[in-house]
């Protein structure tokens, strides 16, 4: 909450925020939704800190996939799932929306339901 609130206009206020992976698990990010806008931050990989704004978009623009996967292993569930974004300009982004890489069979679970929640638009 406290890297998205950086970013966050006056007026709007932030609904969740969570660190999610990109990449295979090489590159981290926190998410955040606030009342009016998507906010992607890049984050460092240990310490979750701010490296600066990557992008933002009005929740009218961005739409998310109607499912999301789940990353199976030798037909076991890792707890890895990943979201489709689609921005205003047609491109997508995918993320993990997991708490922390390792442990936890749902970890990305909770996030994925709030996120959910939080966009209305889907595509």
């Amino acid at each position: 909450m406290e890297i998205v609130s950086r970013y966050v206009d006056a007026g709007e206020k932030i609904r969740l925020a969570f660190s999610a992976y990109t990449g295979g698990g090489l590159g981290r990010r926190v998410v955040g939704v606030t009342t009016h806008r998507l906010v992607v931050v890049k984050s460092g990989y240990a310490s979750v800190g701010d490296k600066g704004l990557l992008w933002t978009e009005p929740l009218d623009n961005v739409a998310l996939k109607d499912n999301f996967s789940r990353w199976h292993t030798g037909g076991v569930y890792t707890g890895n799932s990943y979201v489709t974004v689609r921005r205003g300009d047609g491109s997508t982004v995918q993320f993990n929306p997991r708490s922390s890489f390792w442990g936890g069979r749902g970890a990305a679970d909770a996030n994925i339901a709030a996120l959910y929640s939080a966009v209305p638009g889907r595509f």
